[in-house]
C-alpha cells in the first residue's frame, strides 16, 4: 500500500479521483505527504474483534482535495492491500483520468474516516 501510495505525490491530474459529475473545472492538485502505516486498534471494537481485524492509517497532505478524492484514493489503497490490484496499477488509473473507471469508481465509506487537522500558512497546526 505504501509502495501504491508513492504514485499519487506530487502534482497531478486527479480526475480520476473525483466524483462522477463533478463540476469542478481544475482537477489538478497537489498531494505533499501521504502516509500508510499499521494503526492502533479501534476503541470502538471489542477485545476480541480486535485480534480479528487489521486497522491502517492513511493521512493524506494537500492544498485542497477534490471532493471524495480522499476516500476514492483510500479504496483504491484498500485494494492493492487485499492483493485486488498490483501497486503499479494506481499509477494506471491516476493517468487514465476517468472517474467511472472499475476500481476508482469504488469510494470507502465515510465510517472510519475523519479529518485530522487543517494546517493554515504561518498558524501551524489545528484540530
Amino acid at each position: 500500500m505504501q509502495e501504491a501510495a508513492q504514485h499519487l505525490l506530487g502534482t497531478h491530474d486527479f480526475s480520476a479521483f473525483q466524483s462522477a459529475g463533478s463540476p469542478v473545472t481544475n482537477t489538478v492538485r497537489t498531494l505533499q505527504r501521504v502516509s500508510v502505516s499499521p494503526g492502533p486498534a479501534s476503541p470502538f471494537v471489542l477485545p476480541q474483534g480486535s485480534r480479528r481485524l487489521q486497522f491502517w492509517t492513511l493521512e493524506f497532505e494537500s492544498q485542497s482535495f477534490l471532493y471524495r478524492q480522499v476516500r476514492r484514493m483510500t479504496a483504491v489503497l484498500v485494494a492493492v492491500g487485499l492483493g485486488i490490484l498490483a501497486p503499479t496499477q494506481v499509477k494506471v488509473i491516476l493517468e487514465s483520468q476517468d472517474p467511472l473507471g472499475k476500481y476508482q469508481a469504488r469510494v470507502a465509506p465515510a465510517r472510519g474516516l475523519f479529518l485530522k487537522s487543517v494546517l493554515y500558512n504561518n498558524f501551524g497546526p489545528t484540530s
